[in-house]
């Protein structure tokens, strides 16, 4: 694969990229002189004020993008435009602020850390529309957080691509990052990680006391107390056989 080039004067832009691209661990070469660009070169990230210098070249302007990591993100998008026939991942950790990851095979190339499980349907919807031409899509949510991971699933099965559930506990990150941080990792580990596809996966799973017990406890909630759905019909909630509001509808 090509290397990312990189053109600024502007030292604080600069510093800023090179800390990026370090975090992302992508290959990258910096530009002396702006009329001697090596092929090893696939995209150029530089400032507003310098792109005249790259005039045919592939660009991604910095300040243009929310911040230093997501120019590299979009650098890396560049450079991977070309293996269009490989397989793109989106791994979305499932929970009260889910983590996503867009990921070109093993290659990272964005991530997010939703604040809502709505900011995440919406950012997942955004992905699937940008990259469904790009390559084979497949969406990976994490096991866990069952009533988080079914709202968004609820969602997402409309968007026609494949879907796979994928056993989070080798997933979990290592202790002593933010929150953003954790959530982000693990959506990256669950991309990475081959699950089992939703309709097997709701064939062959057996639902917990604990998470009957939570669907039960919802049905409470969302009737003001008046309704608690029955254990078989809580079974029937998590087993995606009907919604949790068709199961409160059959007991009133």
């Amino acid at each position: 694969m090509k290397l990312i080039g990189i053109y600024t004067k502007n030292f604080l832009l600069y510093h800023d990229l090179i800390k990026a691209l370090k975090t992302r661990e992508v290959g990258y070469e910096v530009i002396s002189d702006p009329r001697k660009i090596p092929n090893r070169i696939g995209v150029i990230i530089t400032s507003s004020l310098e792109k005249e210098k790259f005039k045919g070249k592939r660009l991604v302007i910095a300040d243009y993008c929310k911040d230093a990591l997501n120019a590299v993100d979009r650098a890396i998008q560049v450079l991977n435009e070309e293996g269009r026939s490989k397989e793109i991942f989106i791994g979305i950790d499932p929970g009260e602020y889910p983590g996503i990851a867009l990921l070109y095979g093993e290659r990272v190339i964005q991530t997010w850390c939703a604040s809502s499980i709505d900011e995440a349907i919406a950012i997942v919807r955004n992905v699937v529309e940008e990259q469904r031409e790009k390559g084979k899509l497949i969406i990976r949510i994490g096991h866990g957080s069952f009533a988080c991971r079914d709202r968004i699933l609820e969602s997402i099965t409309k968007l026609n691509v494949p879907i796979e559930v994928v056993n989070e506990y080798s997933t979990t990150p290592q202790r002593g990052l933010s929150r953003i941080e954790k959530n982000e990792r693990a959506a990256i580990r669950i991309g990475n990680t081959p699950g089992k596809r939703l309709e097997a996966y709701r064939r062959t799973r057996k639902p917990t006391k604990g998470e009957i017990r939570e669907i039960q406890a919802k049905s409470r909630i969302l009737s003001g107390g008046r309704i608690t759905i029955p254990e078989e019909l809580a079974k029937k909630v998590l087993e995606g056989e009907i919604t949790l509001e068709e199961a409160m509808r059959i007991v009133k």
